[in-house]
């Protein structure tokens, strides 16, 4: 719809060329420039906002996957509590040894 009405409003612009350019005109001219910015503007937002939401949906895939690995891992250790896996992922991840053997990194599935 913006797009619709930036091109009429170009169009517009190009029908002033035709004109002297005297007081009126310019003032017109102005005009359309205006709403011209503000319309460029409003399309910018929302591609900001686009942005933002595929920046969350990226990140939240990315959080589920890591939880879930650590649920699995969970189940082949039910004696540690949640937390103290994720400082041994952590630790791991630094390359420091860690309480829970390398095969279930590798494949925590039971």
């Amino acid at each position: 719809m913006n797009k619709d009405r930036i091109q009429k409003l170009q169009q517009r612009l190009d029908a002033l060329k035709i004109f002297p350019n005297n007081k009126e005109v310019k003032i017109l001219r102005d005009r359309i420039k205006k709403q011209l910015s503000n319309l460029q503007r409003k399309q910018d937002k929302k591609t900001t906002l686009q942005t933002t939401q595929q920046a969350n949906q990226s990140r939240s895939r990315k959080l589920k996957r890591y939880h879930s690995y650590i649920r699995q891992i969970k189940n082949n250790f039910p004696d540690l509590p949640y937390n103290v896996i994720r400082h041994e992922l952590t630790k791991r991840s630094q390359g420091k040894p860690s309480k829970i053997p390398d095969a279930v990194w590798q494949n925590p599935s039971p």
